[in-house]
């Protein structure tokens, strides 16, 4: 699976992954439906981010899910 390719599928992962790598606890915050296909290569960004850190403090937390709240679709 190519992620660089814009498709609900590769949508549907990079969400998918991050909440599995941000451990949330509700995971109904985060739904691929909530994002555009115009917005995926800013997600894509965010899950480059996401992916290459270990682990994240509660600031940073709270940064990566403010930065995925202004790429939902409104």
């Amino acid at each position: 699976m190519n992620l660089e390719e814009k498709s609900t599928d590769n949508l549907e992962k990079l969400i998918e992954d991050i909440k599995d790598k941000l451990q949330l606890v509700n995971r109904s915050v985060l739904t691929s439906e909530s994002f555009s296909l115009e917005r995926y290569e800013e997600l894509y960004e965010v899950y480059k981010l996401v992916m290459k850190k270990p682990r994240f403090s509660v600031l940073e937390m709270e940064g990566i899910l403010d930065e995925l709240k202004a790429l939902r679709s409104q």
